[in-house]
């Protein structure tokens, strides 16, 4: 069985109007991923779509959170994800063709699967570095015996005799 069919959208015979769907991204989902930089989460997604005679509107809105490795102090920290996407789906002859936010199907497809944009704006969704504003949490994930390291780093360096050494060759 098609693990991406309860992603599909039946759209052939969808009344022109806006319509809601949620989705439940879980670690399941983002298994399906190959190299998925999101390997154990959980996002709530809220789409709308509003169809229309020429084109469809996606309107995607991601709330969650994704397990990872915190880069400032190595704690296992819930990095959060919040971001609103939308995606245009248009009517026409290049079916399968891409352009940046806009995607082109046939007026005869009998649905379409959002599992592929999904997985995509959620990644998208991923800050650049695995930290955020912890401290306003109940009680901070914070590996204090690092930061604390990283705090004493005075930022000097100690001299290496071989570069010195070095410097005196020219």
């Amino acid at each position: 069985m098609d693990p991406f069919l309860p992603y599909s959208i039946p759209i052939q015979g969808l009344k022109i109007g806006i319509h809601q769907y949620q989705y439940t991204l879980d670690n399941a989902f983002f298994r399906h991923f190959e190299g998925s930089p999101i390997e154990e989460g959980l996002v709530e997604v809220q789409l709308q779509l509003d169809k229309r005679s020429d084109m469809l509107l996606l309107d995607f809105r991601f709330d969650g959170y994704s397990n990872a490795e915190c880069d400032r102090c190595t704690a296992a920290i819930r990095l959060p994800i919040h971001d609103e996407r939308q995606l245009v789906v248009k009517y026409g002859d290049a079916e399968g063709e891409e352009e940046d936010e806009v995607v082109f199907i046939s007026r005869d497809a009998p649905e379409l699967n959002v599992a592929r944009y999904l997985y995509e704006f959620a990644v998208l969704a991923l800050p650049i570095t695995n930290t955020y504003d912890c401290q306003n949490d109940p009680v901070p994930p914070c590996n204090f015996d690092v930061l604390k390291y990283l705090a004493n780093d005075t930022g000097e360096q100690k001299p290496n005799p071989v570069w010195d050494a070095l410097k005196g060759l020219t």
